[in-house]
């Protein structure tokens, strides 16, 4: 699951579209992809079904496909925040399930919903520590 080399701080980029493409060839280039515009097309219909933007300024971008090779977390914090459907964000937390991997995809997503409700916890991940953001990810994990 997500460790250091899948957190990214102080990134840059204009649009949605552009964010989307950072995340999909960061998840090609950790491994986590197999095909970095088919893991960008899969994440692009999770978000015509329904906008990942949780509450401002989060959003949870995720997909369940086969051209995942293994499930994990991408953490991203961008320098300014972006429109997002029509939120403005700023935090990123994208998530990528193996299509036929026995982690319950809907379970994390709740997990992370649930806790991302917390106005504390959200500005937790504003520090500039990858092992802090690390650990919180991990916590969430571990929350039943």
């Amino acid at each position: 699951m997500i460790d250091e080399k899948s957190v990214f701080i102080g990134v840059d980029v204009d649009s949605f579209d552009e964010c989307m493409d950072f995340i999909s060839k960061k998840a090609y280039d950790l491994g986590i992809s197999n095909d970095y515009k088919k893991t960008k097309l899969d994440l692009l219909k999770r978000e015509e079904e329904m906008n990942t933007a949780l509450l401002e300024p989060l959003a949870i971008p995720h997909t369940k496909s086969d051209s995942i090779n293994r499930s994990d977390f991408i953490f991203i914090r961008l320098n300014n925040s972006i429109d997002w459907n029509g939120s403005r964000v700023k935090i990123i937390i994208a998530l990528f399930s193996k299509e036929n991997d026995n982690v319950s995809h809907i379970e994390l997503l709740a997990k992370i919903s649930r806790k991302l409700v917390d106005e504390d916890f959200r500005k937790s991940l504003e520090v500039d520590s990858k092992q802090t953001i690390v650990k919180k990810i991990k916590d969430i994990m571990e929350v039943s």
